[in-house]
């Protein structure tokens, strides 16, 4: 997320100097970077006491300093830009409407997620909470900005992102369902042998080395926890 209360995001590596903007990014106060993607970005400081909070760095672009999201770049070299559309036949953007709330089934930094139905198919819908000293184009700007990270993860280990809904009050992303419900439950739930732990281990590692390693933007997830494996395994 772009917002720095709610960045939940850290971009890897911190040796090299210069980094490319893989998003255009606004800048919202005096103190930020605008980007635009494909530019170069000349990071000056990696500390969160420089720049302000976790997730935000401070760097120069042309004559132009100032802070911006890590998550925003990358110093991949084999990265290539996705096209707009990742799945043409998949609509990116979802109507409300569309969707069908059931119960809630997590609460988190994000605001809170929601089991639900979308054109038949289970989801799970992450609403997101509106900071008040914020305006709502801020809070808009931020989920827009997430989806856009999430959208580019493909992993049999990551629930993939269907879509997201932008039009306000009712800003969310909707993400595919794992039924099998959270982890905690499942372990406390009765005795699991040895070799299926083992199993449930490497497959959530698998998810992570993703995360860190092979996807377009390296991440951090920075939550990862038994109660919210059901949007990793």
């Amino acid at each position: 997320m772009a917002s720095r209360k709610t960045n939940v995001y850290n971009t890897k590596g911190s040796n090299e100097k210069y980094w490319t903007a893989i998003f255009d990014y606004e800048a919202k106060r005096e103190d930020e970077l605008t980007l635009r993607k494909g530019c170069q970005v000349e990071v000056l400081s990696y500390d969160s006491h420089i720049s302000g909070d976790e997730g935000w760095w401070t760097g120069r672009v042309g004559n132009s300093v100032g802070i911006f999201p890590s998550n925003f770049v990358t110093n991949n070299l084999n990265f290539s830009f996705p096209e707009e559309k990742v799945i043409p036949d998949r609509p990116f953007e979802i109507d409300f409407n569309e969707l069908q709330l059931e119960e809630v089934i997590g609460i988190g930094g994000f605001g809170k997620v929601y089991r639900g139905l979308w054109k038949g198919e289970e989801v799970a819908v992450k609403a997101a909470r509106h900071d008040p000293d914020e305006p709502v184009s801020a809070t808009i700007e931020s989920v827009r900005q997430e989806a856009k990270v999430f959208w580019l993860l493909n992993h049999s280990n990551i629930a993939s992102l269907k879509g997201v809904c932008l039009k306000e009050p009712n800003l969310c992303l909707v993400i595919e369902y794992a039924a099998g419900g959270s982890l905690n439950r499942v372990l406390c739930g009765r005795r699991i042998p040895p070799e299926i732990l083992v199993q449930w281990a490497i497959q959530i590692a698998r998810g992570m080395h993703y995360l860190h390693e092979e996807s377009p933007i390296p991440l951090v997830h920075r939550d990862l926890k038994s109660s919210n494996s059901k949007y990793l395994v």
